[in-house]
């Protein structure tokens, strides 16, 4: 049996702000990283690429010389979370406009490079051995139950797995947080926001938020970070639920408000998403049960391809009302609703207040039957 790991690793795409805000007086002479691979087995090659919302950005390549090394130059507007990479494996550096480093890898330990030049670099790989340290453990408790079929896999033996990977990600979260807490003067602390997903916390996030954007209010990660709690805070269990206005698959407007009145669940996902249409069916059962009582869904898609989408929802028999701005993750819904994964849902009641988020299967359908009683 596979246990599936409960927390992430650099979930970098979904979480970085991509757009670059004006700067004054900034030095652009640009950085250096002169750097070494050792124990290589052939590697010819080596890039720095930013990291950004819609991906990976080519910053520089380099080919390495026959001792390993090689020099990566480029100018960025301001200091930037970057992704070294090669054939073996990927290096996290936050790299200054002006920046002269000094990294050297060993391929067969990559996580053991070693950065000079840089306070943050050396924080930025202390959270990447600390987050490290609790995937070693999460694999250890997938060795442990992987000899568990459906045959033998007990109640008993559920709750077990269950609090195994409970526990383990409670103390993952707060030695996340414990260690971003006790950095300053550092950008490294947004960075350790991204392994708590996909649940924030969002008194770790004020906390952090409070310290960035005082010190880094023109960094666009403090300014990512600021926005996200915002649209957090306008979300909340029991705030007014933010309008949702889009076109459905035949160019008509629809909105949110327009259902006021009724219990809905806003369900954003995408033809795309293989857990979203896994969803679907689960949906589409308590729709039918439920919506003669006054429960209506609006699905609110990721998609950017229209044929897809609506040969979605077609397929899945999706009879409720949709909208898209076919805009994919860069749709503002996207940072209105601070959704970093799909599916999401919001679940509103008759006066649009928030009642739920993240209702999914069974404690969907838990939820309504608490609200109309069957």
């Amino acid at each position: 049996m596979k246990i599936v790991q409960p927390f992430f690793v650099f979930v970098f795409t979904l979480t970085f702000f991509a757009a670059c805000s004006n700067k004054e007086n900034i030095d652009t002479s640009g950085f250096t990283i002169q750097g070494k691979i050792s124990n290589g087995g052939g590697i010819k090659q080596v890039s720095i690429q930013e990291l950004t919302a819609s991906g990976l950005i080519m910053v520089d390549t380099a080919v390495l010389n026959a001792n390993g090394e090689f020099t990566l130059k480029g100018k960025l507007p301001e200091k930037t979370f970057c992704l070294i990479r090669f054939e073996k494996g990927d290096v996290v550096l936050l790299v200054d406009t002006n920046a002269n480093l000094s990294l050297s890898i060993d391929a067969n330990e990559i996580k053991n490079y070693k950065v000079q030049g840089s306070k943050e670099n050396d924080e930025l790989k202390e959270l990447y051995l600390l987050n490290d340290s609790f995937m070693r453990l999460s694999t250890q408790i997938n060795q442990r139950f992987a000899s568990y079929n459906e045959n033998n896999l007990t109640p008993k033996v559920q709750e077990e797995i269950k609090n195994a990977f409970d526990s383990l990600q409670n103390s993952h979260k707060t030695a996340i947080k414990a260690y971003a807490g006790s950095l300053t003067n550092s950008l490294v602390p947004y960075f350790a926001t991204t392994f708590l997903l996909p649940e924030p916390d969002e008194a770790f996030l004020e906390a952090i938020d409070n310290t960035l954007f005082n010190k880094f209010q023109n960094s666009k990660y403090a300014i990512f970070l600021h926005q996200r709690l915002e649209g957090l805070k306008k979300t909340a269990i029991g705030a007014l639920a933010p309008d949702i206005v889009l076109n459905d698959p035949f160019g008509k407007k629809v909105s949110l408000s327009g259902l006021v009145g009724k219990i809905v669940l806003v369900d954003f996902w995408a033809s795309w998403c293989g857990p979203c249409r896994e969803e679907n069916p689960k949906n589409v059962a308590l729709y039918n049960k439920y919506k003669s009582k006054g429960f209506e869904i609006f699905g609110v898609s990721l998609d950017e391809n229209r044929d897809a989408w609506i040969n979605a929802i077609n397929k899945d028999q999706l009879l409720w009302q949709h909208g898209s701005d076919l805009q994919k993750w860069n749709s503002p819904i996207v940072n209105q609703f601070s959704i970093e994964a799909i599916p999401y849902t919001i679940l509103v009641d008759k006066e649009g207040k928030i009642l739920a988020k993240k209702l999914r299967g069974k404690e969907l359908e838990a939820k309504l039957v608490e609200i109309f009683g069957f």
